[in-house]
Formats: structure tokens, sequence, C-alpha cells
């Protein structure tokens, strides 16, 4: 006989033990959607996805040096080690992006920019592999990041240069605005202050 006295909604043992697993198993960063062991048991690199809960979540991957956001597709190895598994990135081990793949999100990004018009005095620029706000780090040094979300700038990304003057930069500091990729930056960095500081000098 189920327990009535803890729910309104009485449930089975097995029905509530499986909605247990099911919900541990979204919660653990190391596990797929069928419930793959975490990496400390597995025999083989597993393809997974990076949620808030990652561990590696902003950690940049050792082969590219792009940190990781939410929603990346990774290679979890058995030793514990995460690199991306992102055609863009340029890992060595990824197939190279689909021209395809790069039609549609310059579509999808013009179509929301008609709905979402940017304000005019905001020059927003898109970063291609050759810019030099996403060239691979040298000396040591991190790759160019956005001021506010602290993320790698990537080849597609859309930025404001020197926003605090982008009609006329004089900082390199560039800021996400990159309504694709749902990277507000530059919007939550402009809410609630009608003029805030310089991010190259605060």
């Amino acid at each position: 006989m189920t327990d009535t006295a803890a729910s309104p909604f009485p449930v089975s043992a097995p029905v509530a033990a499986a909605f247990a697993a099911g919900l541990a198993a979204g919660l653990d960063p190391d596990t797929r959607p069928t419930g793959r062991p975490s990496h400390a048991d597995l025999a083989t690199p597993q393809h997974v996805s990076t949620t808030l809960r990652s561990r590696w979540l902003h950690r940049p991957c050792p082969t590219c040096q792009h940190t990781f956001r939410p929603g990346d597709a990774v290679v979890l190895h058995p030793t514990g080690q995460v690199v991306h598994d992102m055609p863009q990135l340029g890992c060595p081990h990824d197939a190279p992006a689909s021209a395809a793949s790069v039609t549609d999100h310059n579509a999808l990004f013009a179509g929301l920019t008609q709905a979402w018009p940017l304000p005019d005095d905001l020059p927003v620029l898109h970063l291609t592999p050759a810019h030099w706000l996403v060239a691979p780090p040298h000396a040591g040094f991190f790759r160019h990041t956005c001021r506010i979300c602290g993320h790698s700038l990537r080849p597609g990304d859309r930025v404001a240069l020197c926003p605090c003057n982008p009609s006329a930069p004089r900082c390199l500091v560039a800021v996400h605005r990159d309504i694709v990729q749902q990277l507000h930056c530059w919007d939550q960095w402009q809410r609630g202050d009608a003029s805030p500081p310089c991010l190259a000098t605060t």
C-alpha cells in the first residue's frame, strides 16, 4: 500500500524511483540524457553537453583555449579531461564547419535583427575567423574575452567594440551583443545606468 501522508498525489515506488534516477541524471553534468556514469567510471570517451552545473563551465578548453559555454558539445575522457567537440572552434579532432550551418546562422541573425533592430548608434561587429579578437593566444596569454560575461570571443560572435564610444572606438574592449546566441552582455551593462563607466578604465 502506498503511503499517502507525504504527498497529496501518491505514486508507486517504481515511478518514484524512476523519477529520482532521471532527476539525478539531469543534474549530473558528467552524464548524458541516457544516464551514463560519471567520468570516473568511463571506459571510453563520451560526448556530452555543457550545462550550468558542469564543473568545466567557464574554464578554457585545453585544445582551443576557448571557454566552455552552456550548451557546448564536449568530449569527456575517462581521465576527467574535457575538450570541445565543436567544428567551428577548430579543435584538431573536429570536422570542418559546414557551409550550410554558417548560412543558417547568418539568416537567423538577419531575421532577428529585422524584427529587433539594433540601436543606430551601436555598430555591431561580426567576428570572422581572421579577426584579431579571435586570434589564438600567444606567450601564455589568454584569448580575448567579453568584459561582461568573461567568455572568450569566438568566430561568429557579434560584439560592440569600445561600447562606451562605439561610433569612434578608442579602446580594444569588446562586449557581446549577440541576440542569436542569447549573449545580451551590452544590454545588461547598459541596464539601469544612463551613463555607465568605461569598461577599459574601471
